[in-house]
Protein backbone atom coordinates (compact mmCIF):
# COMPACT_ATOMS: atom_id res chain seq x y z
CA UNK A 1 0.00 0.00 0.00
CA UNK A 2 1.24 3.17 -1.08
CA UNK A 3 0.31 6.77 1.51
CA UNK A 4 -2.34 8.71 0.49
CA UNK A 5 -1.06 11.33 -2.05
CA UNK A 6 1.27 8.99 -3.96
CA UNK A 7 0.57 6.74 -7.32
CA UNK A 8 2.46 4.24 -8.66
CA UNK A 9 3.33 6.24 -11.77
CA UNK A 10 4.83 8.75 -8.92
CA UNK A 11 6.74 6.58 -7.60
CA UNK A 12 8.25 5.60 -11.04
CA UNK A 13 9.22 8.97 -11.83
CA UNK A 14 11.21 9.63 -8.28
CA UNK A 15 12.89 6.28 -9.36
CA UNK A 16 13.79 7.29 -12.74
CA UNK A 17 15.40 10.49 -11.39
CA UNK A 18 17.44 8.57 -8.96
CA UNK A 19 18.10 6.30 -12.03
CA UNK A 20 16.69 3.27 -9.98
CA UNK A 21 14.59 2.30 -13.41
CA UNK A 22 14.72 2.90 -16.92
CA UNK A 23 15.74 6.64 -18.06
CA UNK A 24 19.07 7.87 -17.47
CA UNK A 25 19.98 8.98 -14.24
CA UNK A 26 18.68 12.67 -13.11
CA UNK A 27 17.33 13.22 -16.41
CA UNK A 28 13.73 14.68 -16.45
CA UNK A 29 11.14 13.14 -18.42
CA UNK A 30 9.58 15.75 -21.56
CA UNK A 31 6.56 13.85 -22.77
CA UNK A 32 4.37 17.00 -24.28
CA UNK A 33 3.06 20.46 -23.07
CA UNK A 34 -0.02 19.20 -22.34
CA UNK A 35 -0.92 17.88 -19.43
CA UNK A 36 -1.61 13.86 -18.33
CA UNK A 37 -1.97 14.50 -13.97
CA UNK A 38 -4.66 15.68 -12.15
CA UNK A 39 -7.39 17.32 -12.58
CA UNK A 40 -7.76 16.78 -15.89
CA UNK A 41 -7.21 12.99 -16.39
CA UNK A 42 -5.99 12.08 -13.16
CA UNK A 43 -8.18 12.48 -9.86
CA UNK A 44 -7.07 15.30 -7.34
CA UNK A 45 -5.56 13.84 -4.03
CA UNK A 46 -4.67 17.30 -2.29
CA UNK A 47 -5.32 20.34 -2.64
CA UNK A 48 -2.07 21.11 -4.98
CA UNK A 49 -3.19 18.77 -7.68
CA UNK A 50 -6.23 21.53 -8.29
CA UNK A 51 -3.67 24.15 -8.87
CA UNK A 52 -1.83 24.78 -12.34
CA UNK A 53 1.14 26.76 -13.10
CA UNK A 54 0.40 29.73 -15.12
CA UNK A 55 2.78 29.62 -17.81
CA UNK A 56 4.60 32.76 -18.94
CA UNK A 57 3.26 35.15 -22.07
CA UNK A 58 3.83 38.25 -24.20
CA UNK A 59 5.05 40.24 -21.53
CA UNK A 60 6.81 37.91 -19.36
CA UNK A 61 8.10 35.40 -21.92
CA UNK A 62 9.32 32.30 -21.17
CA UNK A 63 12.59 31.25 -20.13
CA UNK A 64 15.04 28.06 -22.23
CA UNK A 65 16.60 26.76 -18.89
CA UNK A 66 19.20 24.61 -21.54
CA UNK A 67 20.02 28.59 -23.23
CA UNK A 68 19.33 30.53 -20.40
CA UNK A 69 20.27 31.17 -16.75
CA UNK A 70 17.60 29.79 -14.00
CA UNK A 71 18.57 30.18 -10.33
CA UNK A 72 17.36 27.67 -8.41
CA UNK A 73 19.01 28.61 -4.86
CA UNK A 74 17.03 30.41 -2.28
CA UNK A 75 18.48 31.95 1.30
CA UNK A 76 17.10 30.94 4.70
CA UNK A 77 17.69 33.23 7.82
CA UNK A 78 17.97 36.55 6.14
CA UNK A 79 20.81 34.96 4.86
CA UNK A 80 22.56 32.26 7.28
CA UNK A 81 21.79 29.91 5.05
CA UNK A 82 22.03 29.41 1.30
CA UNK A 83 20.82 26.26 -0.11
CA UNK A 84 21.71 25.60 -4.29
CA UNK A 85 17.43 24.91 -4.11
CA UNK A 86 14.45 24.74 -2.29
CA UNK A 87 15.20 21.87 -0.95
CA UNK A 88 15.48 19.86 2.64
CA UNK A 89 15.60 16.04 2.89
CA UNK A 90 14.29 14.76 6.34
CA UNK A 91 16.08 11.79 8.01
CA UNK A 92 13.68 9.78 10.60
CA UNK A 93 14.52 7.38 13.75
CA UNK A 94 13.85 4.26 12.12
CA UNK A 95 15.97 4.29 9.04
CA UNK A 96 19.49 2.42 9.81
CA UNK A 97 22.77 4.04 9.62
CA UNK A 98 24.09 3.02 6.41
CA UNK A 99 20.70 4.94 4.16
CA UNK A 100 21.06 7.95 6.67
CA UNK A 101 24.76 8.47 6.01
CA UNK A 102 24.35 7.59 1.93
CA UNK A 103 21.23 10.56 2.09
CA UNK A 104 22.95 13.17 4.51
CA UNK A 105 26.43 12.94 2.47
CA UNK A 106 24.72 13.50 -0.91
CA UNK A 107 22.60 16.28 0.60
CA UNK A 108 25.25 17.85 2.26
CA UNK A 109 27.63 17.67 -0.98
CA UNK A 110 24.46 18.50 -3.34
CA UNK A 111 24.20 21.71 -1.20
CA UNK A 112 20.72 21.26 0.46
CA UNK A 113 19.98 20.79 4.36
CA UNK A 114 19.09 17.65 6.10
CA UNK A 115 16.76 17.34 8.94
CA UNK A 116 17.80 14.64 11.33
CA UNK A 117 16.28 15.83 14.28
CA UNK A 118 14.39 12.72 14.74
CA UNK A 119 17.54 10.51 14.35
CA UNK A 120 19.98 12.57 16.40
CA UNK A 121 23.88 14.39 15.32
CA UNK A 122 25.95 10.88 17.01
CA UNK A 123 26.45 9.54 12.99
CA UNK A 124 27.10 13.10 10.91
CA UNK A 125 29.67 14.75 12.65
CA UNK A 126 31.22 15.36 9.50
CA UNK A 127 28.28 16.78 7.86
CA UNK A 128 26.74 18.93 10.92
CA UNK A 129 26.97 22.34 9.50
CA UNK A 130 24.73 21.14 6.80
CA UNK A 131 22.25 19.53 9.20
CA UNK A 132 18.59 20.72 11.10
CA UNK A 133 19.27 18.84 14.52
CA UNK A 134 17.22 19.38 17.88
CA UNK A 135 17.44 21.95 20.32
CA UNK A 136 18.79 19.46 22.68
CA UNK A 137 21.77 18.84 21.15
CA UNK A 138 22.15 23.10 20.95
CA UNK A 139 25.59 22.35 23.23
CA UNK A 140 26.94 20.76 20.19
CA UNK A 141 27.43 23.64 18.00
CA UNK A 142 28.80 23.82 14.03
CA UNK A 143 25.07 22.84 12.58
CA UNK A 144 23.26 24.71 10.34
CA UNK A 145 20.58 25.30 12.62
CA UNK A 146 18.14 23.58 15.34
CA UNK A 147 14.52 22.84 15.49
CA UNK A 148 12.56 22.98 18.16
CA UNK A 149 8.69 23.73 19.19
CA UNK A 150 7.68 27.25 20.61
CA UNK A 151 7.30 25.92 24.31
CA UNK A 152 11.07 25.05 24.07
CA UNK A 153 12.17 27.79 22.33
CA UNK A 154 15.74 29.50 23.48
CA UNK A 155 18.11 32.04 21.90
CA UNK A 156 21.35 30.40 20.48
CA UNK A 157 23.68 31.36 18.28
CA UNK A 158 22.17 29.60 15.36
CA UNK A 159 18.81 29.83 14.06
CA UNK A 160 16.15 27.92 15.37
CA UNK A 161 13.12 26.55 13.83
CA UNK A 162 9.69 26.01 15.07
CA UNK A 163 8.19 22.73 14.21
CA UNK A 164 4.21 23.39 14.04
CA UNK A 165 1.84 21.57 12.41
CA UNK A 166 -0.49 23.31 9.62
CA UNK A 167 -2.86 25.12 10.76
CA UNK A 168 -5.11 28.11 9.96
CA UNK A 169 -3.83 30.52 12.38
CA UNK A 170 -0.48 30.97 13.93
CA UNK A 171 -1.17 33.70 16.49
CA UNK A 172 2.25 32.79 18.54
CA UNK A 173 4.29 34.09 15.51
CA UNK A 174 5.20 37.85 16.68
CA UNK A 175 6.26 35.95 20.02
CA UNK A 176 8.14 33.33 19.02
CA UNK A 177 10.60 35.90 16.71
CA UNK A 178 10.68 38.46 19.78
CA UNK A 179 12.32 35.43 21.43
CA UNK A 180 15.41 34.24 18.52
CA UNK A 181 12.57 32.51 16.43
CA UNK A 182 14.69 32.43 13.13
CA UNK A 183 11.79 30.18 10.92
CA UNK A 184 8.95 27.97 10.71
CA UNK A 185 8.99 24.50 9.71
CA UNK A 186 5.00 23.68 8.72
CA UNK A 187 5.40 19.74 9.09
CA UNK A 188 1.97 17.79 7.84
CA UNK A 189 3.26 14.37 9.96
CA UNK A 190 2.32 16.43 13.00
CA UNK A 191 -1.27 16.18 14.83
CA UNK A 192 -3.52 18.38 12.53
CA UNK A 193 -6.11 18.60 11.11
CA UNK A 194 -5.27 21.22 8.21
CA UNK A 195 -3.98 20.76 4.93
CA UNK A 196 -0.31 21.62 4.43
CA UNK A 197 -1.65 23.66 1.67
CA UNK A 198 -3.64 26.24 4.07
CA UNK A 199 -1.28 25.76 6.57
CA UNK A 200 1.98 27.10 4.60
CA UNK A 201 -0.06 30.16 2.97
CA UNK A 202 -1.51 31.05 6.21
CA UNK A 203 1.70 31.17 7.72
CA UNK A 204 3.43 33.40 5.03
CA UNK A 205 0.55 35.75 4.77
CA UNK A 206 0.60 36.37 8.48
CA UNK A 207 4.48 36.98 8.59
CA UNK A 208 4.10 39.16 5.96
CA UNK A 209 1.02 40.94 7.60
CA UNK A 210 3.71 41.44 10.94
CA UNK A 211 6.70 42.51 9.00
CA UNK A 212 8.47 39.68 9.60
CA UNK A 213 8.43 37.35 6.56
CA UNK A 214 12.29 38.84 5.47
CA UNK A 215 13.50 37.86 8.66
CA UNK A 216 11.44 34.50 9.70
CA UNK A 217 11.82 31.67 6.88
CA UNK A 218 9.27 29.29 6.31
CA UNK A 219 10.12 25.61 5.60
CA UNK A 220 7.18 23.05 5.15
CA UNK A 221 6.72 19.63 4.17
CA UNK A 222 6.29 15.93 4.52
CA UNK A 223 4.96 12.56 3.79
CA UNK A 224 3.00 14.07 0.44
CA UNK A 225 5.87 15.66 -1.21
CA UNK A 226 5.76 13.94 -4.61
CA UNK A 227 7.92 15.94 -6.65
CA UNK A 228 9.15 19.15 -8.21
CA UNK A 229 5.61 20.13 -9.02
CA UNK A 230 4.75 19.71 -5.43
CA UNK A 231 7.86 21.96 -4.30
CA UNK A 232 7.15 24.18 -6.67
CA UNK A 233 3.68 24.69 -5.81
CA UNK A 234 4.39 24.84 -2.20
CA UNK A 235 6.86 27.59 -2.51
CA UNK A 236 4.53 29.89 -4.90
CA UNK A 237 2.32 28.90 -1.76
CA UNK A 238 5.01 30.81 0.50
CA UNK A 239 7.70 28.27 1.52
CA UNK A 240 11.26 28.92 1.35
CA UNK A 241 11.86 25.18 0.74
CA UNK A 242 9.97 22.34 0.96
CA UNK A 243 10.90 18.76 2.98
CA UNK A 244 11.20 15.12 1.80
CA UNK A 245 10.38 12.55 3.20
CA UNK A 246 8.53 9.38 1.28
CA UNK A 247 9.89 10.76 -1.67
CA UNK A 248 13.59 10.16 -0.88
CA UNK A 249 12.82 6.63 0.58
CA UNK A 250 11.02 6.14 -2.85
CA UNK A 251 13.57 7.23 -4.94
CA UNK A 252 16.29 5.08 -3.91
CA UNK A 253 14.99 2.20 -3.62
CA UNK A 254 14.69 1.85 0.17
CA UNK A 255 14.04 -1.07 1.94
CA UNK A 256 13.37 -3.25 -1.07
CA UNK A 257 16.45 -2.48 -2.69
CA UNK A 258 19.43 -3.17 -0.20
CA UNK A 259 22.13 -1.47 -2.00
CA UNK A 260 25.79 -0.65 -0.84
CA UNK A 261 25.90 3.12 0.78
CA UNK A 262 27.98 4.36 -2.28
CA UNK A 263 25.22 3.26 -4.75
CA UNK A 264 22.36 5.30 -2.20
CA UNK A 265 24.57 8.43 -1.92
CA UNK A 266 24.76 7.99 -5.90
CA UNK A 267 20.72 7.61 -6.45
CA UNK A 268 20.15 10.70 -3.84
CA UNK A 269 22.49 12.68 -6.10
CA UNK A 270 20.72 11.90 -9.06
CA UNK A 271 17.26 12.92 -7.56
CA UNK A 272 18.15 16.16 -6.08
CA UNK A 273 20.01 16.75 -9.61
CA UNK A 274 16.55 15.37 -11.77
CA UNK A 275 14.88 18.09 -9.25
CA UNK A 276 16.91 20.75 -9.71
CA UNK A 277 16.43 20.19 -13.16
CA UNK A 278 12.57 20.30 -13.45
CA UNK A 279 12.46 22.99 -11.37
CA UNK A 280 14.70 24.95 -13.94
CA UNK A 281 11.77 24.37 -16.49
CA UNK A 282 8.93 24.76 -13.96
CA UNK A 283 10.58 28.08 -13.66
CA UNK A 284 11.64 28.40 -16.98
CA UNK A 285 7.97 27.94 -18.38
CA UNK A 286 6.47 30.54 -15.91
CA UNK A 287 9.03 33.23 -16.99
CA UNK A 288 11.10 32.75 -13.67
CA UNK A 289 15.03 33.42 -13.85
CA UNK A 290 15.12 33.37 -9.96
CA UNK A 291 13.13 31.04 -7.23
CA UNK A 292 14.22 33.03 -4.15
CA UNK A 293 13.61 36.12 -5.85
CA UNK A 294 10.14 35.76 -8.03
CA UNK A 295 9.03 32.55 -7.15
CA UNK A 296 8.67 32.46 -3.34
CA UNK A 297 5.45 33.28 -2.40
CA UNK A 298 4.19 34.61 -5.43
CA UNK A 299 0.51 33.01 -5.67
CA UNK A 300 -0.09 35.02 -9.65
CA UNK A 301 2.31 31.73 -11.01
CA UNK A 302 -0.87 29.81 -10.02
CA UNK A 303 -4.48 28.85 -10.92
CA UNK A 304 -7.06 27.37 -9.21
CA UNK A 305 -8.93 24.38 -11.30
CA UNK A 306 -12.70 23.56 -9.68
CA UNK A 307 -11.01 24.28 -5.93
CA UNK A 308 -13.44 25.13 -3.68
CA UNK A 309 -14.21 29.06 -3.01
CA UNK A 310 -13.12 29.06 1.23
CA UNK A 311 -9.82 26.84 0.13
CA UNK A 312 -8.92 28.99 -2.64
CA UNK A 313 -9.20 32.14 -0.65
CA UNK A 314 -7.54 31.07 2.33
CA UNK A 315 -4.67 30.17 -0.25
CA UNK A 316 -4.83 33.34 -2.18
CA UNK A 317 -4.91 31.99 -5.72
CA UNK A 318 -6.92 33.03 -8.32
CA UNK A 319 -9.53 30.83 -10.42
CA UNK A 320 -7.87 30.00 -13.74
CA UNK A 321 -8.92 32.02 -16.77
CA UNK A 322 -8.71 34.97 -14.44
CA UNK A 323 -6.24 37.40 -15.52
Amino acid sequence: MKPFGWTLGRVKHVQELAGTVGRQPGEPPIASMGSTGPPHVEDPLLIRDRLVCDGAQVTRPSIDPYREPVETHVYLCGGKIRLSMPVVVKIRASHPPYFSEAVVKAAYYMGVLADVSEAGLENFEKYRDGLLADVSYAGVGGCAGYVSSFYGLRRLSVPVFVKAPPAESYPWLKAAAENGMSGVLVDEELVGDTSLEVGVSVVDRELRFLGLRNEVSVLAGGWSVRGSDDIYKLVALGADAVVLSNAVEYAVGYPDAKARADVLRERMENLLLGLQRELKLLAGAAGVSSVFNSLVGNRELLRAVELDREIRLKLGVKQAGVG
